[in-house]
């Protein structure tokens, strides 16, 4: 489905039964139903039959997420973590990863700022902003005024004139309100970072010297302290900007299709890092996942086998599995893991995938 067709969906009207709700924070109904009387806390009631049965937002999800961390309920990292999600090979569901791993670590009580770093903007428009409609444009359609962009990472780093000055507040989104991922959005002009970077000092490090400065709370305009994980969503192409993200990065996560053109990247993508390693002195993790994998395809096995021989210890165990769930969700203008008609196949293999990143993650 093209991205500049995704339907508008107003995430504050969809409601999750219990068990799909406990499902995405990886509880029991009753440990969720232990949240209800927490300060505040709303959780409505919707009639279903003649039962006013309780149901929830994203919203509320990713607030229980909050509540279960503050409790000492989740997991947490020894530090705040960067990822970039990047593999120069187009159609290996790079943006799908990145949005999906965004809302599963908020899920899980992590606070994720996701930095869309493609002028395409699709996973800006994943997550039901549009990068190239203006407000009135939008309202026109029907659709909420602050689903516009109106700014993007160039505005915030600010590395030249072709950049205005903006605030991260002034920029950033919050789909899911304040304790769900926030999204650092594209737009067409961010394609002039390319030029600006390449004009400034230090060029291979620009994003990494805003990341440690912004944590350490030493930029006036994008104080980044309070986020757990910065993860990147990359175009597929070896750019200064993807440079960039990789360079500032503690893992690089690179989801495979199982054929021969994207194993191809990947071998690219190692020797890339290997010459990282030599000229940066920074070694980045590498986490590889199989995508639309499709079970007991001799053809898909063997690209398996060799991509685990091409990076030992680095393919993960769990592999996101070929279903139309993905292109059904996009037509609900959904991310899987929040599209109540996703399987087992989809959702489950997901959540089992990135256990495995946060695993990764917390050891690091």
């Amino acid at each position: 489905m093209d991205f500049d067709t995704l339907p508008y969906a107003d995430f504050d009207q969809i409601f999750y039964a219990p068990q799909f709700a406990a499902d995405c924070l990886g509880i029991t109904t009753k440990a969720l139903r232990s949240f209800e009387d927490e300060p505040g806390m709303e959780v409505r009631r919707m009639n279903r039959g003649s039962v006013p049965a309780r149901v929830y937002t994203p919203a509320d999800l990713f607030k229980i997420a909050s509540i279960r961390r503050s409790k000492g309920l989740t997991k947490t990292l020894q530090r705040p973590l960067t990822i970039s999600t990047f593999v120069q090979k187009g159609g290996t569901a790079k943006t799908t990863t990145s949005v999906n791993l965004a809302m599963y670590l908020g899920f899980m009580g992590l606070k994720v700022l996701l930095i869309d770093n493609d002028p395409q903007g699709d996973a800006t428009s994943m997550l039901g902003y549009d990068p190239d409609l203006t407000p009135e444009e939008l309202v026109d359609l029907g659709i909420p005024a602050d689903r516009a962009v109106n700014g993007s990472l160039g505005n915030i780093i600010a590395t030249s004139s072709l950049f205005a000055p903006k605030g991260l507040a002034d920029v950033i989104k919050k789909p899911f309100g304040e304790y769900g991922p926030h999204l650092l959005p594209a737009e067409g002009l961010l394609e002039d970072m390319e030029v600006a970077i390449n004009a400034s000092a230090n060029q291979d490090f620009r994003y990494a010297l805003f990341i440690s400065k912004g944590r350490k709370r030493e930029l006036p305009q994008a104080d980044l302290s309070g986020y757990d994980v910065i993860l990147f969503d990359n175009a597929p192409s070896g750019s200064l900007m993807t440079r960039n993200s990789m360079v500032a990065s503690d893992m690089i996560l690179c989801p495979i299709r199982m054929d021969k053109f994207s194993c191809r990247a990947l071998a690219r993508l190692g020797n890339k890092l290997q010459s990282f390693a030599e000229e940066y002195q920074r070694s980045p993790d590498v986490a590889a996942i199989p995508t639309m994998f499709i079970k007991n395809r001799p053809r898909a096995m063997a690209h398996l086998a060799a991509l685990s021989q091409m990076f030992p210890g680095k393919v993960t165990e769990g592999k996101l599995y070929f279903s139309e769930d993905y292109s059904k969700a996009l037509e609900s203008g959904l991310p899987v893991l929040g599209w109540k008609g996703a399987s087992e196949n989809s959702a489950g293999a997901m959540r089992s995938v990135f256990g495995e990143i946060l695993e990764r993650l917390v050891q690091m």
